[in-house]
Parts: C-alpha cells; structure tokens; sequence
C-alpha cells in the first residue's frame, strides 16, 4: 500500500494517468486496475489516460478520433479493451462498505483512491487525524484481503508548499497515522521558482520497499509535461 501526495494543482492527477498507462499494459487480461475517483467528474480522467498512454496533447486525441484511430491505438498502448483494463468510478459520498462491493466485484490487480481522505465510514472517531488513520489502515487491509496493490492519493501540507522534496511528516492531517498505515510514502514536491515551473520532485520519506544496496529515499527531478499527462526523467525528456 502506498500513498501519492502532493500540493494542490501540482499535477497528481496526472501522474496517476502517466504512471497507471504504463502499469496497466503489464498485468494479465482478468485483472483490471480500477480507478477510485473522489475529486471532479471520472469522465474527464478519460482524455488523461489517453493523452498518458499515447504522449499525444488533446488536439492531436481530437484528429485521431475523427480518422477512427483513437481507440486502437489506446488499447494497443495498454494492451487491453478500454472500457476493461481501466475501470473509473465515481465514488462521491460512498462509505467504505459501497466501495469495498465494488473491489470485490472487479477483483483488480491495482486499486487507485483519489482523495481518500473524502471516503465515508469512520467519522465516530473523536479527531480528524484519527478517521483518517482509520481510513488508510481499511485501505490497507483492503490490499491483503483482495490481493491487491493498493494506492492512495494525499494533499501536502502548507508546511511544504514550494519544497522540492517535503518531509515525512508534511502529509495534510497527519503527522504520523497516515504514514504508519503504508509500506512507501511518495511525495512529489514542485518549487515556487517560475524558472522551475515544468520540474517535479520525487521523493521517497518512507519506503519499507528498498531494494537491496538501494537508498531508502531515492530522489530525482523530473520534467512535467501538463499537456501530455506525462512525467519523464530528466535525461529521456531532454
């Protein structure tokens, strides 16, 4: 189980659309990643994933519909039918025993929950931090009871607003309860430089994943291409 924050506007959704694309061609036919959407409308995630998975801006997505292109070419970069490999719902206001009916229904292989935070179920507890301890402890236990890799999406806080590579304890609402609940914390950091307006920080706080010899907090800056959904490493993007 891991957790994917960042600061508001800082393209989170659009690392989940770059990275899931490239994930999703890798896992089998009959297990689908599904898209637990918390934030907007699922519909416009859409034109993300396609733009991710072919690296094409939205107009160039408009010209290929048009010549019947579009979809092909989509399935053929995530190996699998559109409408299956990856499954958007629009969970807005579900509690937790709605959402667990849909995970069990699709039996995926990756489960993404946009915005975690807004899920419904554990609001008798006395204190924020501790529903949303709660909450990511579910999700969690969500991952081992269906197999799953599980990941969340989380806000920085203030206290890393313009930092390349924010803290252990930075998440929004937490110090310490949401950071126990996850075996790998990724934070994307973005400075306030306008000179470092199209670079991102990825930073690894927490990450009980090492490989061994590896740095448990790797680090890299990477280039974020808003008008294809993509984050490229800094030597493929130059």
């Amino acid at each position: 189980m891991g957790i994917i924050a960042a600061r508001p506007d800082k393209g989170k959704t659009s690392f989940f659309a770059s990275e899931l694309t490239y994930l999703a061609k890798q896992l089998p036919p009959n297990k689908p990643l599904i898209w637990l959407n918390n934030e907007g409308m699922g519909k416009r995630i859409i034109p993300r994933l396609y733009q991710a998975a072919l690296g094409v801006p939205l107009s160039a997505l408009v010209d290929m519909h048009k010549h019947g292109k579009l979809v092909p070419a989509y399935e053929e970069a995530i190996n699998g039918k559109a409408t299956e490999k990856i499954k958007i719902y629009d969970v807005h206001g579900f509690n937790v025993t709605k959402i667990e009916s849909i995970i069990e229904e699709c039996r995926p292989a990756v489960v993404v929950a946009d915005m975690i935070d807004h899920f419904k179920g554990f609001q008798n507890e006395a204190r924020t931090d501790l529903v949303l301890e709660e909450m990511y402890k579910w999700f969690r236990e969500m991952g081992v009871k269906y197999g799953s890799i599980n990941l969340a999406s989380s806000q920085i806080s203030n206290e890393g607003d313009g930092l390349q590579f924010p803290t252990l304890g930075m998440l929004k609402d937490s110090k310490t309860g949401k950071q126990g609940a996850c075996d790998f914390l990724m934070m994307i950091g973005a400075s306030n430089d306008p000179a470092l307006a199209g670079s991102r920080f990825i930073g690894l706080p927490k990450n009980k994943l090492r490989r061994e010899g590896a740095a448990g907090d790797p680090r890299a800056e990477v280039f974020f291409k808003p008008q294809i959904c993509r984050y490229e490493d800094v030597a493929i993007g130059s």
